[in-house]
Formats: structure tokens, sequence, C-alpha cells
């Protein structure tokens, strides 16, 4: 797969995950406060997949612009 196309789709990975695990996040938070339901399994969506998916992603990402 040629280079561009790899830095691409890492770049789109890095941006829709952040976006979308920070939401969850946000609203886990938000519903955490008005004291609603299903708070908990926002926040542990949110934080999970913002450990294990964007931070690693946007390392490599970093480090593969950086080359």
């Amino acid at each position: 797969m040629n280079i561009k196309i790899k830095f691409s789709n890492m770049k789109k990975l890095v941006f829709i995950s952040g976006a979308l695990f920070s939401s969850l996040t946000v609203f886990g938070t938000l519903f955490k406060i008005m004291h609603w339901y299903s708070c908990d399994v926002l926040l542990i969506l949110g934080y999970t997949g913002l450990a294990l998916i964007f931070i690693p992603s946007f390392a490599k990402y970093q480090y593969d612009k950086d080359k």
C-alpha cells in the first residue's frame, strides 16, 4: 500500500476515534451531572476508547509523521 494512503487512513482513524470517544466522555459527564441513567456506560466506553484506541493511534500517527 502506498505510504500516503496509509498516512491518510491513520489520520482519519485518529480524527474519528478522538471525536467519538471524546464526545462519549463529555456526554457521560453531562449525564452524571444531571443524574441520568447510563452515564456509567458512556464514561467507561469513552475512557476505554481513549486509552486503548485513540492514544496509541495518535502516538503512532505522530511517530510516522516525524519520519
